[in-house]
């Protein structure tokens, strides 16, 4: 193998490229101990003639030398080739000094020690000994071709050739040594790397916002989620804004934490454009220095709603599993008080009372009805289902069941479509907006309006359910679809379930405004078109 293709083998990191670095350092340093060997020998040759061959030599080695210490940078290539030329100007200075018979040579030669171990360190390989024995041998055949030498100048010089190998081996030990550290460095750098990116997508795809605040209140770093719910932006984040720019009162909260160590103050804070309530939790990013802080922010709203569907998962897992039980003692209490009443006909009192109980116990049998569907949000099986037939069967049906005329409810139908959503699902949701319309209504005629619209754009039938009662408070009008909330007594679970079972059909609900009464709009999906189910109508 050639020298600089094995050595590029070898030390990749110092081949084929421009030299740059610890390598390049290395060699001006070489170049400047050359400089200075140069000069004090061209001043010893020089106290006895400034015309003798050993001080001209030493100059121009001296120049030489001077030169190459601006001249490396601009070097390319195998550095192996680079060393060996150096090596091989070495050696003639060497053998010029030889020439003269007043330096003593072998004394000059040691000067090579320094530079054959920096070979060894570059090199690291054979090729380092090859060096090493290029310069032992050229001592030695100057000592006996130039000089008529004697056998302790022979010796001198031989022993001169062996500390060339001994620096040239401690060399390479010393090169082994660094090339293993830099390389567990290279691996630690590049684990660092890595973890650093797995830390930034965590960071990142965490559901609560993240903040590093500067010892000068300015943010070193944001999570997307922080920087959203804060209204900045990455471009504002990157430059360091001040925090009290995009949060006075989350500014204030953090001086007083930075002030005294420790939370003060826990309570939520709100977002600047008030649609979010915020809980901070601060923490040092070096308990030493306190050199920063460590912010993290959670959406209090949202880990109330997660809350909240937990809370409604288990209810419903719950309910699955007692109604039954419940149910069957109803039903006996309903018969008890069936056949009590019937005993009791001459006894209005009695049969007040057995009225009573029958009264609540289809209270509690619809109780238990509403809250077992909140586990079969995700049960339906969509079907093709045609509104208008549909809902004049319901409210027959409700009509019976209320019980409420005929009369009060008005149906306008704009449109005769089909809509595709469960049929259970459907039908629960219609008969809740209804029965709380008949609730909250004046029990007139037309008391109730259904009107069935199509959005041809969005492929969406709404179904408006209008009553003439006194509307909703506009205190309470963001909570009606929560559930457990009721304003009038009841379970305060049907329009959470016409909510949830409308999304659960790619639906949605809501409460639109209206000059009299409430006004309920039911979004659902109109059948596709490249669909052929069939449509039901019973």
């Amino acid at each position: 193998m050639p020298i600089d293709a094995e050595l590029n083998a070898k030390t990749p990191g110092f081949a084929r490229a421009a030299l740059q670095g610890t390598p390049l350092r290395v060699l001006r340093l070489l170049a400047l101990y050359r400089c200075v060997v140069a000069v004090a020998l061209a001043v010893a040759a020089g106290s006895d003639s400034l015309a003798s061959f050993s001080y001209a030599a030493s100059s121009a080695y001296a120049v030489w030398a001077l030169i190459s210490v601006t001249a490396l940078g601009r070097v390319r290539g195998g550095i192996g080739a680079l060393l060996l030329v150096q090596l091989a100007i070495d050696l003639l200075f060497i053998v010029a000094t030889y020439l003269d018979a007043r330096p003593v040579a072998t004394t000059v030669a040691t000067f090579l020690y320094p530079i054959l171990a920096a070979h060894g360190w570059f090199l690291r390989s054979r090729i380092a000994v090859a060096h090493a024995a290029l310069a032992a041998i050229a001592l030695l055949l100057a000592e006996l071709l130039l000089r008529s030498s004697s056998v302790q100048a022979v010796t001198q010089a031989a022993l001169v050739g062996i500390g060339y190998f001994l620096l040239a081996w401690l060399g390479m030990l010393l090169g082994g040594s660094a090339a293993e550290s830099e390389q567990r460095a290279a691996s630690r750098g590049a684990d660092v790397r890595r973890l650093a990116h797995i830390n930034q997508v965590v960071i990142n795809e965490l559901d609560d916002g993240v903040l590093v605040i500067g010892a000068l209140g300015q943010i070193v770093m944001a999570n997307p989620q922080a920087t959203r719910w804060l209204g900045g932006d990455e471009a504002m984040m990157q430059r360091g804004v001040q925090l009290h720019e995009l949060s006075p009162e989350l500014h204030a909260r953090w001086q007083a934490f930075f002030l005294n160590g420790s939370t003060i103050d826990a309570s939520p804070i709100r977002t600047r454009d008030g649609q979010r309530t915020l809980a901070p939790r601060m923490m040092p990013v070096d308990f030493d220095e306190r050199a920063g802080t460590l912010i993290f922010l959670e959406d209090r709203d949202q880990a109330e709603a997660q809350a909240q569907q937990i809370k409604l998962a288990a209810l419903g897992r719950l309910s699955a599993s007692i109604a039954h039980e419940i149910r069957n003692p109803l039903s006996a209490i309903r018969q008890a008080a069936q056949l009590v009443g019937e005993d009791l006909v001459d006894k209005p009192e009695a049969r007040a009372l057995t009225g009573m109980i029958d009264k609540n116990v289809e209270r509690i049998d619809r109780i238990v009805r509403d809250v077992s569907l909140l586990g079969r949000r995700d049960r339906g099986q969509p079907t093709a289902i045609a509104l208008e037939a549909t809902l004049e069967e319901l409210i027959g049906e409700l009509c019976s069941t209320l019980p409420a005329p005929r009369e009060a409810f008005r149906v306008a139908s704009f449109t005769d479509t089909a809509v595709y959503a469960d049929r259970s699902h459907f039908e629960e949701m219609l008969v809740n907006l209804l029965a709380n319309a008949w609730r909250h209504s004046q029990k007139t005629e037309d008391s109730i309006t259904v009107t069935l619209t199509v959005e041809d754009d969005m492929q969406r039938a709404l179904i408006t359910v209008i009553d003439d009662g006194g509307g909703v408070p506009p205190d309470i009008a963001d909570r009606i679809f929560e559930p457990f909330f009721s304003g009038s007594g009841s379970t305060g679970l049907g329009l959470y379930l016409v909510r949830e079972l409308a999304l659960a059909n790619g639906g949605n609900v809501r409460l639109a405004s209206s000059r009299k009464g409430a006004r309920f709009v039911l979004e659902l999906p109109l059948l596709p078109r490249t669909l052929g189910a069939p449509i039901v109508t019973n």
